[in-house]
């Protein structure tokens, strides 16, 4: 998994917003991952911090503000067309009352449920339960094949080459 473990600056953010043992999830009208369920998040701007972006496209996605969101990681994934990064977050719903997203549909759904449905990108079954358990800040490496099938995939300690201040 030589191209995955190679870690570059994250672009886009990835939220888990969690109330009791529910977790607010996107099913995507859209590529990447249209037709599956995932958090919500997306690009983060020039001007911005990952986290500030977190909570904006939280707030966009979701009508939710959230205070603050707990910085979990980076996901670094290749295939043979594309590689990213995305910087992962958790945080409480200070409600779970949302809005309608032009994005997809949310739905709270059960924990059990989003780290066991073939209905939901299938890293998040790696990476959903130590990031919803509060789990030590990792790296996630996955590469894929053309299809979008996972080939491999690690979970490495965060490298003291990063600095981890840029993600809180």
């Amino acid at each position: 998994m030589s191209k995955s473990s190679k870690v570059a600056i994250a672009s886009h953010t990835l939220c888990f917003i969690t109330s009791n043992d529910k977790i607010l999830m996107l099913l995507r009208y859209n590529p990447p991952n249209d037709g599956l369920w995932n958090g919500v998040g997306g690009r983060i701007e020039n001007d911005e911090t990952a986290l500030q972006a977190c909570l904006r496209e939280a707030y966009e996605e979701t009508g939710l503000t959230l205070p603050t969101a707990r910085f979990g990681g980076l996901l670094n994934w290749c295939s043979p067309d594309i590689h990213g990064v995305l910087a992962l977050y958790t945080a409480p719903a200070p409600s779970e009352i949302i809005q309608e997203c032009d994005e997809g549909k949310l739905q709270w759904k059960q924990q059990e449920w989003v780290f066991s449905s073939n209905e939901v990108v299938n890293n998040i079954h790696v990476v959903g339960p130590p990031l919803i358990s509060g789990g030590p800040v990792a790296i996630y490496n996955f590469e894929y094949d053309s299809f979008g099938n996972i080939l491999s995939y690690n979970q490495q300690a965060w490298l003291s080459s990063l600095n981890i201040q840029d993600y809180q």
